[in-house]
């Protein structure tokens, strides 16, 4: 029996070493700091997913007296002055020019040397009676057309509608006076100024 005990010792201890091993157990704490990591994880997310609130104004309050009239005279203006439409952003010049701009006006003779149709815009550059672009009919192919224009500097830009060279040419600026009699030639290659 001496020799069995040692024996039945050895496989009792090979045997518990192989049995099943205890479960973890989890700490109260770590799992309430999770918790508390992701609450803040989804409140952060959501409050980034929400739009941003713009402020709001309060109405202008409008004023229920009329101020009092100044007793001074003001200045005498020329009789002609520009009505020029304006833009979205408030700048005249950045829109069409005024139907009847005030100020000399010189003619030009458009001479389309294409073989298609064009559309041809001028802007005039600020001039104390106009500014803004010309309203030009479409001209057509090898046609011509006489502009009656505020005198001034304009820079052009024309769209050739030629389905096989369709185009865009744009500048240089050239200026016009009252006495002038300018032909501004159009071709595939731009523009060219032909002062008499």
């Amino acid at each position: 029996m001496k020799k069995v005990f040692p024996l039945i010792l050895g496989l009792t201890v090979l045997l518990a070493a192989c049995g099943p091993k205890a479960a973890p157990t989890i700490d109260a704490a770590s799992v309430q700091a999770s918790a508390v990591a992701m609450a803040f994880t989804m409140a952060a997310q959501t409050q980034a997913a929400l739009p941003t609130a713009t402020a709001t104004l309060p109405p202008t309050e409008t004023p229920t007296l009329a101020p009092p009239s100044p007793t001074f005279a003001l200045p005498t203006f020329p009789s002609v002055l520009p009505t020029a439409t304006t833009s979205a952003s408030g700048d005249p010049c950045n829109s069409l020019m005024a139907p009847n701009p005030g100020g000399p006006k010189s003619n030009l003779l458009i001479d389309n040397r294409t073989k298609a149709a064009i559309n041809l815009s001028l802007w005039l550059s600020p001039t104390p009676f106009s500014c803004g672009y010309a309203r030009l009919p479409t001209i057509a192919s090898k046609g011509s057309y006489m502009a009656s224009l505020p005198e001034g500097c304009y820079y052009p830009a024309v769209y050739i509608n030629d389905p096989k060279k369709q185009r865009s040419l744009s500048g240089p600026s050239f200026c016009i006076h009252s006495t002038d009699k300018i032909t501004l030639v159009v071709d595939y290659t731009g523009f060219k100024v032909l002062y008499p």
